[in-house]
C-alpha cells in the first residue's frame, strides 16, 4: 500500500491525528569549539552569496489581499529554512555523530553543513576548504562566514541554483550547481518572471545580482537537491560501510498522484491568488507570487527558537515565530490528512470502529527525518458527552 498516494488509506481506530518528533540530546553547548578554529573567509569581492538583509531592503512592505503582509523576507525569516543553521536539534545531532565517530568529525561537519549552512559551506569548498559547523557557533556578526552560516537557506542560495542536472542523483544531497565563474556584478539570480531592463538595472545596482527568468525555480527538482538525503553509514572507526536513503520526500512525491498536479512549492509556498508587486521599489504586478512561508510540520522547533531566541541568535521577531507556528499547526490540522469513520459497532460489550486516514500530502506522512512519528488519539464518550475511555495508537 503506497501511503504517499492521495487516495491511499489505512484502517485504524482514532478520533484525532497528530504529529510528533522525538527529541534527545537537546542539551548542547553553543560555545565556540576550540578544536575547530574558524578558517579565514574569502575577500568580500569574491563572495558568491549575500545575506538576506540585502534582499529584504526592497522585497518588503508588500501587501496582498485584504492588506495581508506578504513581504518575502519577513515571511521567510521565521521559517525552518531561515533557521536551519541555528536549529538546536540539528546541532545536537551533529554533535552526537561527531562524538560517536571522532575520527570522522571533519567529514561529518562538512556533510551536515551542506544544506543547513549552505552559503558558508559553499564558500569554504570554493576556497578549497571543508565546511564547518561549530566554528560558526555562536555566530560572530563581525565575521562574514558566520553571517552566511547563520542565514541558513537564504535567498541567494536557492535563487542562484542553475537548471543543471536537477532531479538526478548527481544533484542530490545538496550537490546543486551554482555558477562560480561570474564575478560580483554579473552573478545571476533566477526567478519565475521575465524582468525588463529598467528593473534589472535597479536590482543589479542595489544587490549586485542580475535578475534572470528561470522557470526551474518553481520545480520540485530544485527542492530535491537538499531534500533528498542519501546518508553514508560509518563503523566504529569512522569508515564508510554503506549508504541508506535517510530522507527522500522527493522520491515519494515522484511516485504519487501529486506528480501530475502539484509541485513542492504548490503546498509549501502557496501562491497569492491575485496579482501583486514582489518589490516595494517600483514593483510591477506579478501573477501567482509564491508566499515564502515554507510551511512544514515543525511548529515545536519554531517555538523552541522563540523561547531561546537570545541563546540561538534568532533574528525573527517573537510575533513572527508564533504566527509561523500557528500557521504550521493549522496546516497540519487541515491539509495533511483526513480522518473518517466508516463503520462503528458494539459486539459482545466491545466497541469496534473502522477509521480511514487519507494522506493529503504529496509524500509519506510523516516524511523525511526518521524520528518523526504520527499517532492516533482515540477518545470514547457516552451519550451525555462524558469520557469513558481513551487510547493512543
Amino acid at each position: 500500500m503506497r501511503m504517499m498516494r492521495k487516495n491511499s488509506s489505512v484502517l485504524l481506530a482514532t478520533s484525532a491525528l497528530g504529529l510528533i518528533t522525538s527529541f534527545s540530546g537537546l542539551s548542547i553547548g553553543l560555545s565556540r569549539a576550540a578544536e575547530t578554529p574558524a578558517k579565514p573567509s574569502m575577500p568580500v569581492n569574491h563572495l558568491l552569496f549575500t545575506t538576506s538583509q540585502h534582499c529584504m531592503a526592497c522585497h518588503s512592505n508588500i501587501k496582498g489581499p485584504g492588506g495581508e503582509d506578504i513581504s518575502i523576507g519577513f515571511s521567510w525569516r521565521p521559517t525552518m529554512m531561515a533557521n536551519s543553521g541555528r536549529d538546536p536539534y540539528w546541532m545536537a545531532g551533529v554533535r552526537r555523530e561527531s562524538t560517536d565517530h571522532p575520527t570522522a568529525k571533519a567529514a561529518i561537519e562538512d556533510e551536515c553543513s551542506i544544506c543547513h549552512m549552505p552559503m558558508a559551506r559553499f564558500e569554504s569548498k570554493a576556497a578549497g576548504q571543508e565546511g564547518e559547523v561549530f566554528s560558526h557557533l555562536p555566530p560572530n556578526p563581525k565575521k562574514e562566514s558566520d553571517r552566511l552560516a547563520a542565514d541558513g537557506v537564504s535567498c541567494s542560495v536557492c535563487h542562484q541554483i542553475e537548471n543543471e542536472k536537477l532531479g538526478t542523483r548527481e544533484s542530490f544531497v545538496g550537490r546543486f550547481k551554482i555558477d562560480v565563474t561570474r564575478r560580483k556584478g554579473d552573478r545571476r539570480v533566477y526567478g519565475p518572471y521575465e524582468i525588463d531592463k529598467g528593473h534589472t538595472h535597479i536590482m543589479n545596482s542595489s544587490s549586485t545580482f542580475v535578475p534572470t527568468e528561470g522557470k526551474h525555480i518553481r520545480s520540485s527538482e530544485l527542492c530535491a537537491t537538499c531534500h533528498t538525503l542519501l546518508t553514508q553509514a560509518l563503523d566504529a572507526q569512522g569508515k564508510v560501510i554503506g549508504e541508506l536513503p535517510e530522507q527522500v520526500p522527493y522520491q515519494e512525491w515522484l511516485h504519487s498522484d501529486y506528480k501530475e498536479t502539484k509541485s513542492c512549492q504548490s503546498c509549501h509556498m502557496p501562491v497569492v491568488e491575485q496579482e501583486v508587486a514582489i518589490t516595494s521599489v517600483m514593483g510591477k504586478l506579478r501573477p501567482e507570487m509564491g508566499r515564502h512561508v515554507f510551511i512544514g510540520g515543525n511548529f515545536f522547533m519554531q517555538r523552541v527558537l522563540n523561547k531561546y531566541r537570545k541563546e540561538l541568535a534568532v533574528g525573527a521577531q517573537p510575533a513572527e515565530l508564533e504566527a509561523a507556528a500557528a500557521r504550521t499547526i493549522e496546516h497540519l490540522q487541515t491539509q495533511t490528512a483526513k480522518v473518517g469513520i466508516t463503520q462503528v459497532a458494539v459486539s459482545g460489550g466491545r466497541l469496534q470502529a473502522d477509521i480511514t486516514i487519507e494522506n493529503g500530502s504529496g509524500h509519506k506522512f510523516p516524511t523525511a527525518y526518521p524520528s518523526r512519528r504520527a499517532w492516533l488519539h482515540v477518545t470514547v464518550k457516552d451519550s451525555r458527552g462524558g469520557e469513558i475511555g481513551r487510547a493512543h495508537v
